[in-house]
């Protein structure tokens, strides 16, 4: 796979649970995630500020979509209804992705950094 091709932001997230599920968080390096990718480190540090947030990619997005439901209820709805209006909106975000769900809360679940990177995204939303 060339360098040129698209999606390179995907195929960095690809190689990164893949490598953190097979040799752990700590033992994988950025350079190994891109030699996977079929990248450069250089390309990996454009998409993605460290090794921690490539598996926090589409937080913002999640964020987003979950807003914009709720602000997107009627007015008469019951805030609890809004509320379940934007669950339902994020929750078809994963309806095709739950194998990749699992392994990445595996790799979380066995990394305390990683832990504490979650919560505070969590704490954001």
């Amino acid at each position: 796979m060339g360098r040129w091709e698209p999606n390179a932001r995907e195929r960095l997230a690809k190689a990164a649970l893949e490598l953190y599920s097979e040799r752990g968080y700590e033992q994988t390096t950025v350079a190994e995630i891109a030699k996977r990718a079929g990248l450069t480190e250089r390309t990996y540090f454009r998409h993605y500020a460290d090794k921690r947030e490539v598996l926090f990619d589409g937080s913002g997005s999640l964020q987003e979509l979950f807003v914009n439901a709720v602000a997107e209820a009627p007015e008469s709805a019951a805030p609890i209804d809004a509320v379940a209006a934007g669950l339902e909106a994020v929750g078809t975000v994963f309806v095709d992705r739950r194998e990749h769900s699992l392994r990445r809360q595996a790799v979380i679940v066995a990394n305390a950094e990683l832990q504490e990177r979650e919560l505070i995204k969590l704490s954001s939303l």
